[in-house]
């Protein structure tokens, strides 16, 4: 078997918008959990993508961008894709007024294309759900991809619209839309290992080597068992930038870069490649 595998390395850059926005907190404790994400996490993320020639994706909410705006120029600046990721982190909401949902995204996309020179193609919910008004808003404004959830753990597929759960007979699948599912699942993200927060109920504080034998156990499924796909992983600066995470994603990389025919790629480039080879009915 002749494996042909993309890696996504992506990266949620919430910095202190997750803290002040979803979880309306004012707590200096939290706060600089956000704040060490962005002076220090993201830093030294972006020295090892750096050092190992390796593209990837950024998740950046337009308050992160606004707030600190040297580090999100140098990810951009050093080659790296910036997706949309709300812009104080708020997932969509039916609730919203259109004009105020339509507005929160060409307020994010704005602050993208100010510091990457281009608007976003990739989308990532920060919360809520991919509905129908919200699908065809990111359509509408060049969204091109979305990485919000996995209907297959390894492959991309079409979102769909007009699915109709029944509980008096089948599922009904709506019809496919020209935008590009791709894969994201927990067990492969780093916030349900590492994120601690007192009195949440999330354990967290996971040992890092316990993680990297998970994260290496999906890659080698991939690899080994299926030989074709997408590999994702989403971090996120204030968890994974910690030393011991850091080890970990070196040695992941490290890893990866020891299979043939194995090559690290942006979520948008796979997205396309999708796309080119799978024209929409």
């Amino acid at each position: 078997m002749t494996q042909k595998i993309s890696v996504c390395l992506s990266f949620d850059f919430d910095a202190i918008s997750i803290w002040v926005g979803p979880k309306g907190t004012r707590s200096p404790n939290l706060i600089s959990r956000g704040e060490f994400g962005a002076r220090v996490g993201a830093e030294r993320m972006l020295n090892l993508l750096n050092d190992e020639d390796v593209p990837s994706t950024w998740f950046i909410p337009g308050h992160t961008i606004d707030t600190f705006p040297e580090i999100c120029r140098e990810i951009a600046g050093a080659g790296h894709e910036v997706g949309y990721h709300g812009y104080c982190h708020e997932g969509p909401s039916s609730k919203r007024p259109f004009e105020e949902e339509q507005g929160i995204l060409l307020r994010a996309i704005e602050c993208i294309d100010r510091i990457s020179g281009k608007a976003p193609v990739g989308h990532r919910l920060p919360g809520g759900n991919l509905g129908e008004r919200w699908t065809n808003l990111l359509m509408e404004h060049g969204i091109r991809y979305d990485s919000s959830m996995a209907p297959n753990d390894f492959a991309p597929v079409y979102h769909r619209l007009g699915d109709v759960p029944r509980t008096d007979g089948p599922f009904e699948f709506g019809k496919e839309v020209d935008l590009v599912i791709l894969p994201f699942d927990w067990n492969m993200d780093d916030a349900p290992y590492f994120s601690y927060e007192p009195g949440s109920g999330r354990p967290g504080l996971r040992a890092p080597a316990d993680v990297l034998q998970i994260w290496k156990d999906e890659f080698d499924y991939l690899y080994n068992r299926i030989g074709e796909g997408v590999y994702v992983l989403t971090m996120h600066p204030q968890t994974t930038g910690k030393g011991s995470r850091m080890l970990m994603l070196e040695r992941l990389i490290a890893y990866i870069k020891e299979h043939d025919n194995v090559e690290f790629k942006t979520l948008a480039a796979v997205a396309d490649e999708f796309r080119a080879a799978n024209p929409l009915k």
